[in-house]
């Protein structure tokens, strides 16, 4: 890959800053509102950021023609987009927020727009996405330091300036564009042959690791596990395992080994307070997730075990489950739109929309997790790679944190439908009007 052929299509790099711009826009958005004081501190800012996302994917031309994302996937995700609709509209004791009707818009917008997207994008998006990832990891270090209310062992996180927001931050997000930049950056090492850039790429790898610590998610780092097992189960056979290990008892390699423990030991020793620190913040995730199962599992508990607060609003929702299987009203059409919040997307799904809804919205993200085991084993395409990756941390989200009606969660799910599973993305330079796999456009 060179970097002067990335930066040579202006057209590429603006639907790539706007893709990175949807699917993880947020650290961005906290950093210049509530970090730099730019805007006002309401949602009405995050509007305006999102409609310049989607100002920047709009085509030179609106051609006939549009790029044919996951049938399958298209179909479910239409269906459960559909459902929520029609509860929004006429299963609703909520009342009708013009939030929900913008974020309706903007997710439509935003899927009609990926499907103008060339599919030859995906190493320049893969770039940007990289580039704003490592961005914003590096804002939310400035942003720590800057913030005189934190100290260490508090949670990672962007404070939000009003004063009626959440406490804190909100550090899943922070986690999230680390792991971005991390699985970003994973990908692209094989797509650079300049060795000074994959040492930066393997170093941004251990910064955003780093970060994920910090910002102690427990979602995101059993994600991460997640997406390291996938990884290593289907694309390490056992005999390239073995060949692997073969060379790591050459000479050469044993040199090598050598001298960068000799850098790590130098590292750890010159810059220990920091390796404490990291070490200390591991320590204290571990201890949340001893928490977590023990609250879950409702074990018997030692004095230093503390009950987790989030995990027992979990059990609270598995509770209601229970009882739900016996309500004919809540299996037959649930109990409406956000009526409940459960914190566990799937059982909220059943709580509001019903047996339907919950199966729609569990078969969308079955075929997501399909899909992305495929692609991982395959190996077609970077960018498909990085999609089916990405996915393999939203299991962990969808036990543990969220609802099914977020944006940070459909704007993923939309990347997903238009580009993850597509056996032709990997066809170079393909002329619009001649790609397979094209479909008619209802633009006009």
């Amino acid at each position: 890959m060179n970097l002067g052929s990335l930066i040579g299509n202006i057209n590429y790099l603006r639907y790539s800053v706007g893709i990175s711009m949807m699917i993880n826009g947020f650290p961005i958005i906290f950093f210049v509102r509530d970090t730099l004081g730019i805007g006002p501190s309401s949602s009405v800012f995050t509007g305006i950021f999102f409609a310049l996302a989607l100002l920047l994917m709009v085509p030179a031309r609106l051609t006939t023609v549009a790029y044919k994302p996951n049938i399958l996937l298209f179909q479910f995700a239409a269906l459960f987009f559909g459902l929520l609709v029609y509860y929004f509209f006429f299963i609703n004791n909520m009342g009708k927020s013009a939030t929900d009707i913008v974020n309706f818009a903007y997710t439509f917008g935003f899927f009609f727009l990926l499907l103008y997207v060339p599919n030859d994008i995906q190493k320049t998006l893969l770039v940007v996405l990289f580039l704003m990832s490592l961005m914003n990891n590096l804002t939310l270090i400035y942003s720590l330091i800057t913030n005189p209310n934190w100290t260490l062992g508090m949670r990672a996180a962007v404070t939000f300036a009003n004063e009626d927001a959440q406490q804190g931050g909100n550090p899943h997000l922070a986690a999230r564009n680390a792991l971005v930049c991390l699985l970003s950056g994973y990908v692209l090492i094989s797509e650079f042959k300049n060795t000074w850039i994959k040492i930066l790429l393997i170093v941004s790898l251990v910064f955003s690791f780093c970060v994920i610590i910090l910002t102690q998610s427990k979602s995101c780092l059993l994600g991460t596990g997640i997406i390291i097992a996938t990884h290593l189960f289907f694309r390490f056979s056992f005999s390239r395992m073995a060949g692997g290990i073969k060379q790591l008892f050459t000479l050469r390699a044993l040199v090598v080994l050598v001298v960068m423990l000799g850098i790590v030991r130098y590292l750890i020793h010159r810059f220990y307070g920091i390796y404490s620190i990291i070490i200390n913040y591991w320590d204290v995730l571990a201890g949340r997730f001893e928490d977590v199962l023990f609250t879950a599992f409702q074990l018997e508990t030692s004095e230093e075990v503390v009950e987790d607060a989030s995990a027992m609003g979990r059990v609270a929702s598995f509770d209601f489950l229970k009882k739900a299987i016996y309500d004919p009203k809540v299996l037959a059409i649930g109990n409406g739109y956000k009526f409940e919040f459960m914190d566990v997307p799937p059982i909220e799904m059943l709580a509001n929309h019903g047996i339907l809804g919950c199966f729609i919205f569990c078969a969308l993200n079955f075929f997501f997790l399909m899909f992305s085991v495929r692609e991982i084993r395959l190996g077609r395409s970077p960018l498909g790679i990085f999609a089916a990756s990405f996915f393999m941390y939203f299991p962990a989200l969808l036990i543990s944190s969220g609802r099914p009606y977020d944006i940070a969660y459909w704007f993923p799910y939309m990347f997903f439908v238009r580009f993850l599973g597509i056996p032709y993305l990997n066809k170079k330079h393909a002329a619009p009007d001649t790609l397979p796999g094209q479909i008619p456009s209802v633009a006009r």
